[in-house]
């Protein structure tokens, strides 16, 4: 059992976070550049980090909940909240990074 001062939940919230935002490169530089649409495909970068974003969320919420207001808990919280909210409401902006990291890699 953890001890409430144990920071690997919030840990783990905050990794989860940034690999949510970190999975761009590769996914845009390297796996895409094997597709026939390549940075077209960008929409699938944004459903991986909202799958790592959901499991940040769904590492980090019930600790939350509970109380815990931790930094890295509230960091990792925010930057999965934030994938969310940029995929949602500027995903154009991603679709121009991507194509930005796949014409550097190509």
């Amino acid at each position: 059992m953890s001890k409430p001062g144990d920071p690997f939940v919030p840990a783990a919230t905050l990794v989860a976070g940034i690999f949510a935002w970190a999975q761009l490169p590769a996914v845009c530089g390297f796996m895409l550049s094997s597709t026939l649409a390549g940075p077209g495909n960008y929409v699938y970068s944004i459903w991986l980090g909202a799958l790592i974003a959901v499991v940040g969320l769904g590492t980090g919420v019930p600790s939350f909940l509970r109380g815990r207001r931790h930094p890295l808990l509230l960091a990792g919280l925010a930057a999965c909240i934030g994938f969310f909210v940029f995929g949602v409401l500027a995903h154009g902006a991603y679709d121009v990074v991507c194509r930005a990291v796949y014409d550097s890699f190509d």
